[in-house]
């Protein structure tokens, strides 16, 4: 339940809190302690509600790129951004993608754990836009 309602920065976040944050507004509806299961989880649990937004709250030009771009970004969480994404957007160069992020204001040396939903769409729009831009000058 934390980790689906963790913000960019801390250890929970993750692509699992990205995709649901994405789709849903969260909710901590009950604690459910460990006595309450056969056997005993060494965890607490937590009953969430999901509110459904009517949209999403980033509306990126590619959901599909979006998507791909979180999961690059948190396949490789040791790495930096720039390499998890060279290793997983094969469309762009790593030349390409460090311009992306210069261009968007955002640290090379920034992880994937310290971006919010509204960067992971504004990555994923210029890895769009400059894929488009290449193809357009073929």
């Amino acid at each position: 339940g934390e980790r689906m309602r963790a913000k960019p920065g801390t250890k929970d976040y993750g692509a699992l809190s990205v995709a649901v944050q994405y789709y849903a507004e969260t909710e901590i509806c009950l604690q459910v302690p460990p006595s309450s299961f056969r056997p005993r989880p060494a965890v607490d649990s937590v009953v969430i509600k999901l509110n459904i937004r009517e949209k999403p709250t980033v509306l990126p030009l590619d959901e599909k790129i979006f998507f791909q771009v979180v999961r690059g970004a948190f396949s490789q969480r040791r790495k930096t951004l720039v390499n998890a994404l060279s290793n997983t957007i094969k469309k762009l160069s790593k030349d390409e993608l460090i311009n992306i992020l210069k261009e968007l204001g955002i640290d090379l040396n920034i992880r994937g754990e310290q971006l919010s939903l509204a960067e992971f769409s504004a990555i994923a729009d210029a890895i769009v836009l400059k894929s488009k831009n290449r193809e357009n000058e073929r």
